[in-house]
């Protein structure tokens, strides 16, 4: 039986410390919305292109988890954001905006609630959003559509938040980072390790796009090594991060990856190494978010093969 809703207003504490994280906190706030609102599964999803991926999941009653990628198009949330429903359908069924939607024949959905994120830019985000299999008529009260408002409104500001601090993050973890390479002072292999594992995490918890690049030649030189890495520092991002491998690899983390951000930044650093008379290859891959993986693979026999 869905549990009614009591008026209660709960805010978790947002002082959080570096043994917290945003994912930890979303998850306590929709345990909290699912105690007091009732609704078979909560989401926090993310909006990116034409896919709509399921950041943090909460409840049961569907056969979905968190890291599940749906159609943005199919989804009602898609319908939410445009302003082509309402906030909250205790029937779906009775809302012809709705009940149309191609996710509905995928999935059971007699009652959905829904409210669109904003990132600190301003642009779409995502949701915070709730399915039932069954019509929820209870929701259908003046005191529940605000308390989901202000708690939808909790959510957003502490989004904005950590998405704002997401790039200091990674350069103080980059110049704390003591495992390095001592004649590039880049990141060894240690290091980079730890740097790839800290960017998958924030990649799962906020529906980010990361991409690795690798550098590699033969033979070179400790100066054309130097090089390197001082052409790699000049032309990469203040958030973006940087590793010498060894065997005359070098790789570079690529953060919030769009906009074909990769191959520019792959184009840009051959031409500079070609102009400083060096040759290499440089290869992109996405960032896998399998964590402990070395990426790229570091090539022991010859890079340039």
């Amino acid at each position: 039986m869905t549990p009614p809703f009591t008026g209660q207003n709960t805010i978790t504490n947002m002082d959080w410390g570096k043994s917290h994280s945003f994912a930890e906190f979303v998850d306590t706030q929709l345990l909290d919305l699912q105690s007091r609102f009732g609704m078979a599964m909560w989401f926090l999803t993310r909006q990116r292109g034409e896919n709509w991926l399921l950041l943090n999941v909460r409840g049961q009653g569907y056969d979905l988890e968190r890291g599940d990628v749906l159609l943005w198009r199919d989804s009602i949330c898609h319908r939410r954001v445009r302003d082509q429903g309402p906030l909250i359908c205790p029937d779906v069924g009775a809302e012809p905006l709705y009940r149309d939607a191609p996710i509905t024949r995928q999935l059971p959905i007699g009652a959905y609630l829904g409210m669109p994120l904003r990132d600190q830019d301003g642009q779409l985000f995502g949701t915070l959003c709730a399915l039932d299999p069954a019509p929820q008529p209870q929701l259908d009260q003046s005191p529940v559509r605000e308390a989901l408002r202000r708690q939808c409104h909790l959510l957003e500001t502490a989004l904005m938040w950590n998405l704002a601090g997401l790039d200091q993050q990674r350069i103080t973890a980059f110049f704390e980072e003591q495992s390095r390479d001592p004649d590039t002072d880049l990141l060894d292999q240690v290091g980079w390790m730890r740097i790839l594992d800290q960017e998958r995490q924030r990649c799962q918890d906020y529906g980010l796009d990361a991409a690795v690049l690798r550098l590699h030649g033969a033979a070179l030189t400790p100066e054309q090594r130097g090089l390197v890495a001082d052409s790699i520092a000049a032309l990469i991002r203040h958030q973006d991060m940087a590793a010498y491998l060894g065997h005359d690899q070098f790789a570079v983390l690529l953060t919030d990856n769009h906009n074909g951000h990769a191959e520019q930044t792959r184009q840009r650093l051959l031409d500079a190494l070609n102009a400083k008379g060096v040759l290499m290859r440089c290869d992109a891959e996405p960032l896998s978010l399998v964590r402990g993986q070395m990426q790229p693979e570091v090539l022991l026999d010859g890079a340039m093969h």
